[in-house]
């Protein structure tokens, strides 16, 4: 049926509806027709059952998915849930424990659940007395310079600190670090590593010793000033090696700690960062005002307990600009250079010899050492030590310093290259040798009675004292330096035998009360001295040649004993010294014959 044929019978209809209700208007006819039409043309449009089917399953299975995520979503969202709820108890049930948490090892010991003095007290009984029985051994390159041991400076576990330290894990970070630290030992075990203690004087003293030991070292210019002669000593230094004070202590402290870490290992060795460094200059203007000075009289004073006598002060001056002009001097400049430049003298008017030569009738103590004088430049720079030391006054009060007094070692003065300790080896320097006069001095200061203020012992045994009872010097790093604590004057007297022999007495007023002193030294341990070989192939292959003899070295303590009118008041331990061993050096020839 075509469209034409369905618009006939739809006006029959329409015709048939007018005839039994009403007449439907023309207007309403058409847009029924219309609407009929459209109808036709939308039903002709519709999907096919076979589509609308292939439809539906789709949907189905997009909800499937999209259900499954939202279950995977939910079991992992109430797993991390769970996980934080777990996390949160055990950080509580651990933020209301007092004592250490758990997991917590100090050197391989349990300290779980400890309290600060159960920490303290197992630490105490596991490492109270322990010292690692270790030498270290420092280096220059491949060149063993000097050797150090953690008893030498007091070192040891700082047991209070550790202790404070187990304590305090996870608990003084941010709310998240100590979180994170405290599940950390919850489930593994967490290694505290332990504070240490040592002595920054005995180290500091180790490191001025290594310095000294270093080989090819930098040599800033320095100066001195000669009392006897009013002069002032300036010596050009010299380029050469140096190193960082602070960085190498912290390497040999590190060190130490190893060995608290892991007994048995055995790297002991360390390696100095070694820099090359340009002398530095002096400064003149500095200079000027620590030499420059006015004159001052001598005077007593009797109306202070004890009675204060004031030395003489001889006044100096000198002309900066001269002094500049003179260093600037092309042949001036060299390094090692010595430069000697008189001062301008000024007397004072009254001296203290005139006002108090009575006063050092008394001998306080002496005492006498002993050379070699077949060894010519040792026994020279020994007589010219002394010439320097006789009649030096001390007042009391006063300090007493060996390097000021003595000045520097140099040639101008008359002294020669001799053999001295340095980094645990001999060498000749200039002036060597000198150090007997020190350690003579020393003993003779403690046996006056007189407080001893600055003292290092020599890194070798010596002959020439007792072990313990001996003094060093190196200017400008080491000194020897005693205090006159009695109430008068005293005044050092020397003397020197050709024979190989050499006194040294202090001279005062003796006091109501006078100690007789006398001086002992106990050997505590020895050291065996190792053996060097060195290849050399001048020799035939397999001889073998000692270049030096071993000496052992040893452990040993000093002590001064006071007695009073005969009888024994007390005995007063001076000092521990360890001296170390001088190797044994044997060449070995390895020419083939």
């Amino acid at each position: 049926m075509d469209n034409n044929e369905n618009n006939e019978s739809l006006n029959e209809e329409v015709e048939k509806l007018s005839i039994e209700e009403k007449v439907i208007p023309k207007e309403d006819t058409e847009e029924l027709i219309d609407d009929v039409k459209e109808e036709d043309v939308v039903l002709k449009e519709e999907v096919s059952p076979k589509e609308e089917s292939e439809e539906h399953k789709e949907n189905v299975r997009n909800g499937s998915k999209k259900s499954k995520k939202r279950k995977i979503i939910f079991v992992v969202s109430l797993i991390l849930i769970l996980i934080v709820i777990f996390i949160c108890g055990i950080v509580c049930i651990n933020k209301i424990n007092p004592n250490a948490y758990k997991n917590l090892y100090v050197l391989g010991i349990d300290m779980s659940g400890k309290s600060l003095e159960q920490i303290a007290q197992e630490l105490n009984e596991k490492f109270a007395n322990y010292i690692p029985d270790k030498k270290f051994d420092i280096y220059q390159g491949t060149d063993n310079i000097f050797s150090i041991t953690p008893e030498e400076v007091d070192f040891a576990i700082n047991i209070p600190a550790t202790a404070k330290k187990v304590l305090e894990y996870g608990r003084t970070g941010n709310l998240i670090t100590d979180n994170v630290n405290i599940m950390k030992a919850f489930f593994s075990k967490v290694d505290i590593e332990p504070e240490y203690s040592f002595s920054e004087e005995k180290l500091d003293e180790k490191m001025i010793n290594i310095d000294l030991s270093l080989k090819d070292r930098v040599e800033n210019d320095k100066y001195s000033l000669d009392e006897n002669t009013y002069k002032l000593i300036i010596t050009r230094g010299k380029t050469g090696n140096s190193i960082n004070y602070e960085e190498e202590k912290k390497n040999i402290i590190n060190k130490f700690a190893s060995a608290y870490i892991n007994p048995n290992t055995n790297d002991t060795n360390i390696i100095l960062n070694v820099a090359q460094k340009k002398p530095s200059e002096l400064n003149l203007d500095e200079v000027y005002s620590k030499v420059k000075r006015d004159p001052k009289d001598a005077y007593i004073d009797e109306t202070s307990n004890p009675i204060k006598m004031v030395s003489e002060v001889v006044g100096l001056d000198f002309d900066v600009n001269e002094l500049k002009s003179l260093l600037e001097k092309e042949e001036n400049k060299a390094e090692g250079k010595v430069i000697e430049f008189e001062l301008k003298v000024i007397e004072p008017n009254v001296k203290l010899e005139e006002i108090t030569y009575k006063m050092y009738k008394d001998k306080l103590a002496g005492l006498t050492t002993y050379f070699d004088p077949s060894q010519y430049a040792r026994s020279n720079n020994l007589k010219i030590a002394l010439s320097y030391l006789n009649d030096k006054v001390i007042m009391p009060g006063e300090t007493f310093s060996y390097n000021d007094t003595i000045g520097d070692t140099t040639a101008a003065k008359g002294y020669l290259p001799a053999a001295t300790f340095k980094g645990g080896t001999v060498v000749d320097e200039m002036g060597g040798g000198i150090c007997q006069t020190t350690s003579t001095l020393y003993d003779v200061a403690l046996m006056a009675n007189l407080e001893i203020v600055q003292r290092h012992q020599h890194g070798l045994p010596v002959g020439y004292v007792k072990p313990s009872l001996d003094a060093t010097v190196y200017s400008p790093n080491l000194d020897f330096k005693f205090k006159n604590t009695r109430k008068y004057p005293v005044k050092i007297v020397t003397s020197y035998s050709s024979n190989g022999s050499l006194n040294i007495s202090i001279y005062g007023t003796k006091e109501e009360v006078e100690y007789d002193i006398t001086l002992s030294s106990k050997y505590l341990r020895t050291i065996n001295y190792t053996t060097k070989y060195i290849y050399d192939d001048t020799l035939p292959e397999g001889k073998q040649v000692v270049v030096s003899n071993g000496v052992n070295g040893y452990v040993s303590e000093g002590y001064l004993t006071k007695y009073l009118n005969g009888k024994f008041v007390e005995t007063i331990k001076l000092s521990r010294d360890t001296y170390n061993a001088q190797a044994q050096i044997i060449k070995v020839g390895t020419k083939k014959q």
